[in-house]
């Protein structure tokens, strides 16, 4: 993957960023998904009126305990269950924010998209249905923040400027947009997923928001995954090799915004002093859990001729 740095602006200059806009003609085929997805959009339910709040709690896990950072690190077992469960309520915000500032980034490019006038009516009317999905699910996490009494300023994610500037800059049209789109669609959703399989113990709220989002992504996966195959099939091999390239550290680095909180959290969750974020990386729980809900997202990439190196 080429070097990240020169895409910054230079110094003290008046530079703006200038996106790449071409649409060309979707095939039949993903005009036909788009179509039939836009179908599935609608009527539309706004999720934040479906949740029931009244069950939202802090005496159980947000997440279940199998999927916190330090599950399987000897200092964190040993803790308290209230201490234990506070750090889940944590990770599990940190983890709505690091969707929130997805969600933002692809929420430009959609109202973009679907403004251009060359791109079929079924094409724009599905991107407008998928638009409106992605603010819906902005709004409820916004609405457990607000419920939840947590104090969110402090738990947001690192931003990651290269994935920024790369989800701001990639041509809308290209594979390797649609492949970032894909990666920052499944990685989250698979911990979902997960949630939703090991909802016993778990707050019913956080269980629901994971349910709820998980629904319309699979609509949003689908999509994005018709995309991606159109682009690969009239790509030559050695280009399709850059791509599986660049898409492997992109995963890395998804990866790390959505399951290795920084050092901050730990310490705003109020974890025993301790380099708690170095003890997640090193834990080979936390990696082999990891690798189990991602395995299934790599395997679609390889399927499509994409040799991903992970993990």
């Amino acid at each position: 993957m080429p070097c990240l740095a020169p895409l910054g602006p230079p110094p003290n200059s008046r530079y703006t960023p200038r996106v790449a806009t071409t649409h060309p003609t979707p095939t039949g085929a993903v005009v036909e998904r788009a179509d039939q997805l836009a179908r599935h959009s609608t009527p539309y339910r706004d999720p934040t009126a479906r949740v029931q709040w009244e069950r939202l709690n802090t005496h159980s896990f947000w997440l279940p305990e199998t999927a916190l950072s330090l599950h399987g690190v000897a200092e964190f077992d040993r803790l308290p269950l209230a201490d234990r469960q506070r750090l889940s309520h944590y990770e599990f915000i940190h983890f709505l924010q690091a969707g929130l500032w997805l969600e933002g980034i692809f929420l430009e490019r959609l109202g973009r998209a679907a403004a251009h006038p060359d791109t079929p009516l079924s094409t724009r009317m599905y991107h407008l249905h998928e638009l409106r999905e992605e603010a819906g699910h902005s709004l409820m996490f916004l609405e457990f923040f607000r419920r939840s009494g947590l104090d969110v300023r402090k738990t947001a994610p690192r931003r990651d400027f290269a994935l920024t500037l790369l989800g701001r800059r990639l041509p809308f049209d290209s594979a390797l947009f649609w492949g970032a789109i894909l990666l920052g669609e499944e990685v989250p959703d698979r911990l979902n997923r997960y949630v939703r399989l090991h909802a016993e113990g778990v707050c019913p709220v956080a269980v629901e928001l994971s349910v709820l989002h998980s629904t319309d992504e699979a609509r949003h996966i689908a999509y994005g995954l018709e995309i991606l195959q159109e682009r690969l099939a009239r790509m030559p091999g050695p280009k399709r090799l850059l791509v599986a390239r660049a898409l492997t550290l992109l995963l890395k680095r998804f990866t790390k915004t959505f399951y290795y909180p920084p050092q901050a959290l730990y310490v705003h969750a109020a974890l025993p002093p301790g380099p708690w974020a170095e003890r997640a990386h090193g834990n080979p729980v936390r990696r082999a859990f990891v690798a189990r809900c991602l395995g299934s997202t790599v395997t679609r990439l390889r399927g499509l001729g994409l040799p991903i190196n992970w993990p």
